[in-house]
C-alpha cells in the first residue's frame, strides 16, 4: 500500500506530516513524541498548521531527529526548535560537523531558496508558508547518534543503523517491534506515479548497494521514504527494495557501458540530468547534471576497484 498527501495517520501513534516532497514522520508514544527528518525550510510552517488541525500538541515533541545533512532534510530544523519547547535536535557526528560550518549552511540555504518557489510556482505550499530568514547560519545538534545505538520516544525503542552511500552521514532507523523502518534517501528518489528510481550513491556506489541489502533483509513492515511516500505492507516493501536494487545496479552498468563506448564522463552526466529533470522538474537541469557528475565519478570508481 502506498500513502500519500500528508497530514495522514500511517499507524497507531505515525503520523506523515509535511508535503508529499519533503514529508516528516511523527512519532508518538506515551505522551511523547519525535519528528524525524528536517525537510525544508517550509516544512516548519506546515507541520506547525498541521499539529494545530490535529490538535497535537506542540510540547509533546522531545526529539527531532536529522537522517543526514542535506538542504531539503534540514532546513526546517531552526523552526523545529521554535516550535516544539527543550526539544533535542539529533544526528550523526558527520552531519553534526557539516551542520556547524557556516559556509555549508549557507549554500543549503540558497538551495532552500530555490525550493520554496519550485514549490510555490506548483501550488504545494502558498506564499504564507515561505521560511523565515535564518537568524544564524549553523544549525545545532545536541545529540550524537552511533550506529548500533538505541533511541527511545516513549517506550518505543529504534536500532540507530548507519547507512552511507547516498551521504557518508546517513542513518536509518528500524523498530523491530511494529516493523517501521526510516531510511532517508539510501534507495535514492523514487517517484510512485511512474515507479522511477533516481539512484543517489553520490560517496560511493558499493556502500550504497550493501546499505540497501542490510535494509531490505530487515523485513520491515512499513517503510518511510524521505520522499513522495510511505509504503505499508511487508510484501510491498519486499517488492520495493528489490526494484531499488535493480534500479541502482542497472543504473551503474548504464554508466559503465556507456564509459566504455567513448562517451565522456560530462555526456554521460548530461544526458541523465536531463531524464531525471523530465521526471522532477522542481530545480533547474543544471542542478541535476552536476548530481549525476558524482554518479558518474561514483561508478568509474567502484569499477577501476573491482
Amino acid at each position: 500500500m502506498l500513502i500519500k498527501n500528508p497530514p495522514v495517520e500511517v499507524a497507531e501513534g505515525l503520523w506523515m506530516l509535511g508535503t508529499n516532497e519533503y514529508p516528516v514522520l511523527l512519532v508518538i508514544d506515551n505522551n511523547e513524541g519525535a519528528v524525524f527528518e528536517g525537510g525544508v525550510g517550509a516544512t516548519g510552517p506546515i507541520v506547525k498548521e498541521q499539529l494545530e488541525e490535529l490538535g497535537i500538541a506542540a510540547d509533546l515533541v522531545k526529539q527531532v531527529i536529522i537522517t543526514h545533512a542535506h538542504p531539503d532534510h534540514v532546513m526546517a530544523v531552526p523552526a523545529f526548535r521554535e516550535m516544539f519547547p527543550d526539544v533535542k535536535v539529533c544526528a550523526s557526528k558527520i552531519a553534526a560537523g557539516t551542520l556547524s560550518i557556516e559556509k555549508a549552511v549557507g549554500f543549503f540555504t540558497k538551495i532552500d531558496g530555490m525550493l520554496t518557489e519550485a514549490l510555490i510556482k506548483t501550488d504545494s505550499i502558498s506564499e504564507k508558508h515561505r521560511p523565515e530568514p535564518m537568524k544564524e547560519k549553523q544549525i545545532i545538534v545536541d545529540q550524537i547518534l552511533n550506529d548500533g545505538d538505541t533511541l527511545m520516544i516513549g517506550q518505543r525503542t529504534f536500532n540507530v543503523l548507519a547507512t552511507p552511500g547516498h551521504s557518508d552521514c546517513s542513518l536509518s532507523f528500524h523498530e523491530p517491534a511494529s516493523g517501521l523502518l526510516i531510511i532517508s534517501d539510501v534507495t535514492g528518489f523514487y517517484i510512485p506515479e511512474s515507479g522511477y528510481f533516481w539512484p543517489n550513491y553520490f560517496t560511493g556506489y558499493g556502500a550504497t548497494l550493501e546499505s540497501i541489502k542490510k535494509l531490505a533483509a530487515l523485513d520491515a513492515e512499513i517503510l518511510f521514504l524521505s520522499h513522495n511516500a510511505v509504503i505499508k505492507g511487508a510484501e510491498d516493501v519486499k517488492v520495493f527494495f528489490d526494484a531499488a536494487i535493480a534500479a541502482t545496479e542497472s543504473y551503474h552498468e548504464r554508466i559503465i557501458t556507456e564509459l566504455e563506448l567513448g562517451k565522456s564522463p560530462e555526456e554521460i552526466a548530461q544526458q541523465l540530468g536531463i531524464e531525471v529533470h523530465e521526471k522532477t522538474p522542481l530545480l533547474n537541469v543544471e542542478f541535476f547534471q552536476k548530481n549525476c557528475e558524482l554518479l558518474v565519478k561514483q561508478s568509474a570508481k567502484y569499477s577501476q576497484s573491482d
